[in-house]
């Protein structure tokens, strides 16, 4: 199918036709023509549409017509006040008594001007089209009639004078700038009818005339949004002073306030330039009301995107065994609804198996609260956990606050860091475990709640226990279903192929087609990674930053890796372990293979500390 240029004029006007065939020909190589019989002018408009053309111009009935037909904006050629005023100068030159029908607003003016030219004027109003053969054969005492080319013609079947208006060159190159103009927003917002349900907008030449309204502007102001004569902005709405600043200024003015009629405004100024010339103003406004509802929407929104989970159990990147293991256990337990304690290393990823556990559950479209614990102050974390009312204590919301059980009501909350929550909180904690039920600080009345518990930790939570600052009721509670997540340097090659993961997503972020030499994969395999998968993520992205070649060798990941020195107990004994022989076996469940993980040894290796321990 034929594409069209995007503003096409189109008449039944054979004499206009030709005129703007004129004016296109000289000026105007992105306007189209289109012309049909006034039967058939809806029907042509609509196959130019089709062919896509993005508006019409158009003189008079025509347009009425057009516009009914199309779905895009039909802009009305402008007849000037002195035009008019030479017709009807002519006319006088015909006869006394005039007829004239339709330009509503000019003719309020012209028609105190009947005295100087001597004439009797009778005017109508744009009858409807169907009505418009009767309206001028009511009109029929009159001896000379002026108007368009449809009206004319009608006139003259009933035997009357007439005088012919029709626009001048000028008038039909200045709706062409009009139309450009309303592309050229187009092109910037896509299209105003797009954001006709949000925004009110409208464009302002800059001798302070509107060109044209979207609808909801239309709505705002009492205008038609494409009027058929250009309209001053001190007519509509002189209450947006900063448009005249900006013409003058050339300067944008945001967040602006007017009070038009019993609404508030609040309005953005906007100077739109072309070859660094000021083209135009662009005003975008929106009722108050509409802007505070929307903030409330936004809040509520925002709210629930930041409950939503990111992750799955399939962004867990890794081809080892023990990787393998704990996927499968995660998968498992996602088909439960008991709480569940996942014990790992910083940086092994617990978050990220929490999120994918929640998704893969039958809660999975609930709402995800993920809490750190040893990120909250303790004098806070009581009033975020259960939320407060009104008046609860010094300095709290006049409006209260839902707490974040509250939040994951029908979902999940993921308690990370349990083993940092202060141990005046736990006894509650637990009650709410047990009860499934929450009170607000400074309420008597009791919420119930639908939950699951994931909770995370690196600390050893039975030495905890055992020192007395960690409730031993609260750790069997959560501890019902038991995740260990294994730590990187025993994920046999999985640091190699996360690396290679990470460093895809650096190429991307920085542009570049970064890739590893054979040297640098060997390093990556032989180093313990102390931090696991977060500090070989952190490592790979600032490769990404700093280098700047494409290679990325061993000695690139020797100056990051000599800053975590610290780390190490020394370069013999590798890292460092934090729990002891009888601790990790506690912990395991008296499992040697998950105690072996947690100390970081070889199942060998620990049946020769068993033996050893034994024989002591």
């Amino acid at each position: 199918m034929k594409t069209e240029k995007a503003i096409v004029f189109i008449t039944w006007d054979l004499p206009l036709y030709e005129l703007a065939k004129e004016v296109i020909k000289d000026n105007s190589s992105d306007c189209g023509l289109a012309y049909a019989p006034m039967k058939s002018i809806q029907d042509e408009a609509r196959k130019f549409e089709m062919r896509g053309a993005k508006i019409f111009i158009s003189f008079g009935i025509t347009g009425r017509l057009v516009r009914e037909a199309v779905d895009i904006p039909v802009i009305s050629l402008n007849i000037g006040e002195e035009d008019i005023i030479q017709a009807l100068i002519q006319a006088s030159a015909l006869g006394e008594k005039i007829g004239i029908m339709g330009f509503q607003k000019t003719m309020k003016r012209i028609s105190k001007l009947r005295p100087i030219l001597n004439i009797d004027l009778i005017w109508q109003p744009n009858p409807l089209l169907d009505e418009v053969p009767e309206a001028i054969r009511k009109l029929k005492d009159i001896d000379v009639f002026v108007g368009g080319y449809y009206q004319t013609s009608l006139a003259r079947e009933q035997g009357m004078k007439t005088i012919l208006l029709k626009p001048r060159k000028e008038e039909l190159y200045e709706a062409i700038c009009t139309a450009r103009s309303f592309l050229n927003k187009s092109d910037e917002s896509e299209s105003l009818g797009k954001q006709s349900l949000v925004y009110a907008i409208m464009t302002v030449q800059i001798d302070g005339r509107i060109v044209i309204l979207n609808k909801l502007a239309s709505e705002y102001l009492g205008f038609h949004p494409l009027t058929s004569s250009l309209i001053s902005i001190q007519e509509i709405c002189p209450q947006f002073i900063k448009i005249f600043d900006c013409i003058e200024k050339k300067e944008s003015y945001m967040n602006q306030i007017a009070k038009i009629g019993e609404r508030y405004f609040l309005y953005h100024v906007e100077p739109i330039f072309q070859n660094n010339v000021l083209d135009y103003i662009l005003v975008s406004f929106q009722d108050t009301d509409a802007v505070m509802t929307s903030e409330l929407t936004i809040r509520k929104n925002l709210s629930k995107e930041r409950n939503k989970t990111t992750y799955t159990l399939d962004h867990i990147v890794g081809n080892s065994k023990c990787i393998a293991e704990s996927l499968k256990l995660a998968l498992k337990y996602a088909s439960s609804l008991e709480s569940v304690l996942i014990l790992g290393e910083t940086g092994t990823g617990k978050e990220l198996y929490a999120q994918g556990i929640h998704h893969a559950s039958q809660r999975g479209k609930g709402p995800f609260v993920a809490v750190n614990c040893a990120s909250i102050p303790e004098n806070i974390l009581e009033s975020e956990l259960f939320g407060y009312v009104k008046g609860a204590f010094t300095g709290a919301s006049q409006n209260g606050k839902t707490g974040l059980f509250e939040a994951a009501h029908g979902g999940t909350i993921f308690l990370d860091e349990i083993g940092e929550i202060p141990y005046s909180l736990q006894g509650k904690l637990l009650r709410v475990l047990q009860e499934r039920q929450i009170r607000r600080l400074g309420d008597e009345n009791i919420i119930p709640i639908d939950i699951r518990v994931i909770t995370a930790t690196n600390k050893d939570l039975v030495k905890l226990v055992r020192e007395g600052t960690f409730r031993s009721d609260l750790y069997f509670r959560l501890n019902i279903l038991n995740l260990r997540i294994p730590p990187l340097r025993q994920r046999e090659k999985d640091s190699l192929l996360l690396a290679e993961v990470f460093l895809k997503e650096a190429s991307i972020r920085q542009k570049k087609d970064f890739y590893f030499t054979e040297e640098a994969k060997m390093e990556i395999l032989h180093y313990q990674w102390p931090g696991n998968v977060r500090e070989l993520q952190n490592m790979v992205y600032r490769l990404g930053v700093i280098n700047e070649r494409r290679e990325i060798g061993a000695k690139d990941l020797h100056n990051y890796m000599i800053e975590n020195q610290l780390l190490y107990e020394d370069e013999k004994s590798g890292f460092k372990n934090t729990y002891s022989l009888n601790e990790a076996l506690e912990l395991s469940g008296q499992n040697k293979k998950m105690a072996a993980e947690l100390l970081g040894v070889s199942r060998a290796t620990l049946y020769r500390m068993l033996e050893k321990q034994k024989n002591k």
